[in-house]
């Protein structure tokens, strides 16, 4: 196209894009913002790619490909349809995210607006982000719209005679997002009586600069987030940092999390001689050595599993509703040596008293004890939520409490399984209260995806599908308990 309506023209010049001529890749999922973003690009003289990713989400999405096509057909821009799986279900936002990105070339531009902008600091705040969190997303060839409004990309399309797709994922509550948008924005300007969406951007904007001047400082201050002396060293907030930079999850491992507070305060402990090794989360381990730190294992240390390569025998009195194995019994004994090994090495200056969450955990707590080469006190918890049921209630009830006094004692919560979180979160707050000197979880099991609160879990031996399972230490109505290995459970005609 030659001739652009001149609105079009106006806000093209307000964006970051490349210089004319120059190559842009740009996510288009046919929705106002991104079919905008196309629409612009193409303005700006770019020579540009859109690509629309299909998450198989709803039916008739991969119509959504065609109306991109017949656009970027029109605005003589080359196409591309990628196609991934995500189901529905819990984390379903981050899982999409991640999915997306793995198949979008690396630097690919997206029409995030103003408005987004200011849902993404608001969602960061919510989660508990630090100043990198708030600093949003920043303008550039990546996000060139940022300085746009959600009305103007509509403007647009409108310019364009562009009817964009509609998306009805976008008004569904079980998102954060969307109830930032719907709710906590007008919320937010009703009370403060103006727009907040460009407050929020220039707030992201100044604190983009004060992240950016900070991170001069961690250079100059630990120019080496490995060197345990400099970390030692430097003035705590430049410590936190450069300990929080180097663990940061690279660009192209869109399925892991910034490390958390927990993990960062750990870190330091181990730069400091405090403790010799700490989890950092996803099966990855900082250890130090000779006054340096590294990062040891991998996500695959967090061992995720799938059914079909798990490999061992169901006994004749469980075939009738015992399933395929999910962790065998060898699987099980390595990875509890591991653990063992870990706890005594973190530990080893302060034994922690083990609390056994009954019955699930018994026979867990059993072997990791024994796998722990210090001189470990033991005691146990036992609290409901499932009943006879496989799925959790969400109602937690105290069975039995603890004995032991925890006033100044370092607690490890020794947990098989995590599904929701619910009852562990509840259980970390009642010990709490207690005043011990920490409390940390070594769960054997975290069902993958089904979690609803954040959880700062130090110890985890393996990640497994959201199946129902059985065996070593787990139950169904107080069946199964027995088995040597963890197997998917398959109900003949319902338990109890």
């Amino acid at each position: 196209m030659t001739d652009w309506p001149e609105d079009v023209v106006a806000l093209a010049a307000r964006c970051t894009f490349p210089d004319p001529g120059g190559p842009l890749t740009c996510a288009v999922s046919g929705g106002p913002d991104s079919m905008a973003l196309l629409v612009l690009a193409v303005a700006a003289g770019c020579t540009v790619t859109a690509i629309h990713v299909d998450h198989g989400l709803r039916s008739g999405s991969d119509l959504e490909a065609k109306v991109v096509e017949a656009t970027a057909d029109r605005l003589g821009a080359a196409f591309r349809s990628e196609r991934v799986s995500v189901v529905d279900g819990p984390n379903l936002e981050a899982r999409a995210r991640a999915a997306r990105f793995s198949v979008l070339p690396e630097g690919a531009a997206t029409g995030h607006t103003m408005d987004d902008q200011a849902e993404t600091v608001l969602c960061n705040l919510l989660r508990g982000a630090g100043l990198d969190g708030l600093s949003g997303m920043a303008p550039g060839t990546r996000h060139p719209l940022l300085g746009l409004r959600r009305s103007e990309t509509e403007l647009v399309c409108a310019s364009m005679g562009i009817e964009p797709v509609r998306d009805p994922s976008n008004d569904d509550p079980r998102h954060l997002r969307n109830r930032v948008r719907h709710e906590l924005l007008p919320l937010c300007a009703a009370i403060a009586r103006r727009d907040p969406v460009p407050v929020l951007a220039r707030q992201s904007d100044l604190l983009r600069d004060e992240a950016s001047f900070l991170g001069a400082l961690v250079r100059e201050a630990v120019p080496d987030p490995t060197d345990a002396r400099a970390l030692r060293d430097a003035p705590l907030v430049l410590a936190r940092r450069a300990v929080r930079g180097w663990l940061a999850p690279t660009e192209g491992r869109a399925d892991r999390h910034p490390p958390t507070a927990a993990a960062v305060a750990r870190v330091l402990d181990v730069a400091a001689g405090a403790a010799v090794a700490a989890e950092i989360g996803g099966g990855r381990r900082v250890r130090r050595s000779a006054s340096r730190l590294a990062v040891v294992g991998d996500s695959d240390r967090v061992r995720p599993v799938k059914t079909e390569r798990a490999a061992s025998s169901v006994p004749s009195w469980g075939l009738a509703e015992v399933g395929e194995p999910v962790v065998t019994a060898e699987a099980l004994s390595e990875r509890v040596a591991e653990l063992g090994a870990a706890i005594t090495a973190d530990y080893v200056d302060d034994p922690p008293l083990l609390v056994g969450v009954l019955k699930g955990a018994m026979i867990f707590m059993s072997d990791l004890a024994r796998a722990i080469d210090l001189p470990v006190d033991v005691d146990f918890m036992a609290v409901s939520s499932y009943g006879s049921a496989t799925r959790t209630s969400g109602v937690v009830r105290i069975v039995k409490d603890l004995d032991a006094d925890l006033a100044g004692r370092h607690v490890l919560v020794v947990e098989d399984i995590i599904d929701s979180g619910l009852t562990l979160n509840y259980l970390r707050r009642y010990l709490q209260a207690r005043h011990p000197a920490s409390v940390e979880v070594c769960a054997l099991l975290v069902k993958d995806g089904e979690q609803r609160v954040p959880l700062d879990l130090r110890y985890v031996g393996f990640k497994i599908p959201s199946e129902f399972v059985v065996g070593y230490g787990l139950d169904v109505d107080e069946r199964y308990r027995n088995l040597r290995s963890v197997h998917v459970y398959r109900p003949q005609s319902g338990p109890g």
